[in-house]
């Protein structure tokens, strides 16, 4: 199902982990949430049982959206069956600079690799901003194409995630960034 705001345009697209939503301006992808249901639980021993689905059909979308959907939606897929390890969907962020700033610094965080965050907020050159990093993250509007997953607390926990912090884990696990065993905390 798609939705059309002025130059918006909005995709409900469902996989076997869930709904999500994608929003395209023209052939660039500026959005990407999951759906999450109250009590969405992620079960460890499902991390690798993801299973591609194909692109929904949308005969409603121009043609550069319908594109830009398809490789998005089968990008998103491959991502999350183990075989993607970097989206390369063009984009569009929206947000303030220092937004649009630590998104870009997260962007750069390998696949199976973690930081913390003030190891963002002194790579953007703001020492002493964790916090604001941490809300720059939790607003986030392309999750996963942006990785805040890969985001963690400087003890090392696994704090501070808009989409809760067993489907953190569950990325983190797939990606190899953490253990298995951590996975059962």
């Amino acid at each position: 199902m798609a939705a059309q705001s002025e130059n918006f345009v909005t995709v409900h697209h469902r996989n076997v982990w869930g709904e999500w939503i994608f929003t395209f301006n023209g052939s660039k992808i500026c959005g990407l949430k999951f759906i999450t249901k109250e009590k969405f639980k992620v079960v460890p021993s499902d991390v690798a049982a993801c299973a591609s689905t194909k692109a929904m059909p949308e005969s409603s979308l121009s043609r550069r959206t319908a594109l830009a959907y398809k490789k998005a939606s089968a990008e998103l897929n491959a991502y999350l069956s183990g075989k993607l390890r970097e989206f390369s969907v063009p984009i569009s962020i929206l947000g303030t600079d220092f937004q649009v700033q630590v998104w870009e610094e997260i962007r750069k965080i390998p696949y199976g690799t973690t930081r913390t965050y003030k190891q963002v907020a002194e790579a953007i050159g703001h020492p002493h901003a964790e916090r604001a990093v941490g809300n720059a993250l939790h607003v986030n509007p392309l999750q996963l194409i942006v990785p805040c997953h890969r985001v963690l607390s400087s003890r090392g926990d696994l704090s501070g995630y808009a989409l809760g912090l067993d489907l953190k884990r569950r990325l983190l696990v797939m990606e190899g960034a953490i253990p298995r065993e951590l996975s059962l905390e």
